[in-house]
């Protein structure tokens, strides 16, 4: 029985890879099931067996999104950094992953809300919000350690950086991933450090 359900999180896993590539490579209002199976190599009713409909599929694919993000930030869970170089640590790991992997994950969430589903967007939505929330928290312990001036809007700071990622995330696919986006990312946290600590 566990070595079914192994091989079950296995093929999940790989129905996942291959639709969260075709959704970059051609949109999500263009990924069909059909596609995905050729992709994968395996039949329409097996990808069924393991999701119900596309809207499902894209459903894993936002939870998978979601556990990847958070799993990159559990790993930054050393409490000996400060609070900037925590975020800073955190985002630099991001940035590495989306130019190993073309940015897949930022694309795909933008693929997402385009297609105008409403219960995947509140899934984004929320994957997205609970982000926010997690660098706010990291702010606001360094409003508290003293490390950040107190009268920074620690809401509106990790707004921003979140935009800065997934706006430095598009220019890099529209410009047919040619701009350096570690190096692109380390100038706009330099412009971010220096204008949060001049407040």
């Amino acid at each position: 029985m566990a070595k079914k359900r192994l091989k079950s999180s296995i093929r999940q896993g790989q129905i996942i890879d291959a639709a969260r590539k075709l959704v970059v490579k051609h949109g999500s209002e263009h990924v069909t099931i059909c596609k995905i199976s050729k992709e994968v190599g395996i039949s329409e009713g097996a990808i069924y067996r393991h999701f119900k409909s596309k809207q499902d599929l894209l459903s894993g694919l936002a939870d998978n999104i979601g556990n990847d993000l958070f799993s990159d930030i559990s790993k930054n869970n050393d409490s000996s950094f400060k609070s900037l170089d925590r975020i800073q640590s955190i985002l630099h790991n991001h940035f590495s992953k989306i130019q190993q992997r073309r940015g897949l994950s930022f694309l795909v969430i933008a693929e997402i809300i385009s297609l105008g589903d409403k219960k995947l967007n509140r899934k984004i939505y929320d994957i997205i919000s609970k982000y926010i929330n997690t660098l706010q928290e990291l702010l606001i312990k360094g409003v508290q350690s003293q490390e950040i001036p107190e009268d920074i809007n620690t809401e509106a700071a990790a707004i921003f950086l979140f935009s800065m990622i997934q706006g430095l995330v598009n220019i890099w696919a529209l410009s047919n991933y040619s701009i350096d986006i570690e190096n692109k990312f380390l100038e706009l946290w330099k412009f971010f450090e220096d204008a949060i600590l001049k407040i």
